[in-house]
């Protein structure tokens, strides 16, 4: 009997493991709705205010456009979530600014990285090392990293830094079946329905993501029944 236990577990991550990856390696449109229902459930309550600065391009991969096109994405998702008002940047240097800014750096920009493995394993998973027989042919991998900053736009200070990234690999992204362009902007539309467009969507996903869990609660302002302005969690 103690032969069997062996036999049983490789057996049991054949037959597991390629549908753990099946799992995982689902269309961002699995992402996004995995997403939306588990860190953006409905919400009603007061709204941070925010102003989402022009992103700093630090690659030289990337351009303006670009980087325009992914600072829409990004406050197109915060006002998805449901908690943020989006304020533009005071055209009055005297005006006194309040609420958040969204500062963001644009580190990395990739459409076509260097090749990792596909197949069972693919990326470096756990199952890898043991079962490297099963391990397919290397594929392409597309990559984008920010730098996010939550800054209280009164005192400049930063309240919370992240870097967060995105990544899409070569046949296991959205792009089959799915338009040229989509809703990217000019900018990225050439990387529309790649493994590029894929690892944008996970990164802006993931700002949010970020953004919304640390946001402190005194920004979220909202009105009581009598028109006062009240903070999150307090009458």
């Amino acid at each position: 009997m103690k032969h069997k236990f062996p036999l049983i577990f490789i057996l049991g991550v054949l037959v597991f493991g390629p549908l753990g990856c099946a799992v995982l390696n689902k269309p961002v449109k699995f992402v996004n709705e995995f997403v939306s229902h588990t860190f953006f459930p409905p919400y009603s309550g007061p709204k941070a205010k925010v102003i989402i600065a022009d992103f700093e391009i630090m690659t030289a991969k990337a351009t303006a456009e670009m980087s325009s096109n992914l600072r829409e994405l990004l406050a197109s998702g915060l006002l998805k979530s449901q908690h943020f008002q989006l304020a533009a940047p005071g055209k009055d240097n005297n005006e006194k600014p309040s609420g958040l800014i969204i500062a963001t750096e644009l580190l990395d920009f990739e459409p076509r990285g260097s090749g990792g493995s596909s197949g069972v394993g693919g990326g470096g998973s756990a199952a890898s090392g043991a079962l490297g027989s099963l391990l397919g042919a290397n594929v392409n991998k597309s990559h984008i990293t920010l730098n996010i900053r939550i800054v209280d736009a009164e005192t400049s200070k930063v309240l919370f830094s992240k870097r967060v990234s995105g990544q899409g690999v070569e046949g296991h992204s959205l792009a089959k079946g799915k338009h040229k362009g989509s809703n990217l902007g000019s900018g990225l539309s050439m990387y529309g329905g790649t493994p590029m467009e894929e690892a944008v969507d996970k990164c802006i996903l993931e700002a949010v993501r970020y953004i919304v869990q640390n946001v402190p609660p005194q920004y979220y302002k909202g009105e009581n029944k009598n028109g006062k302005t009240q903070a999150q969690g307090k009458a």
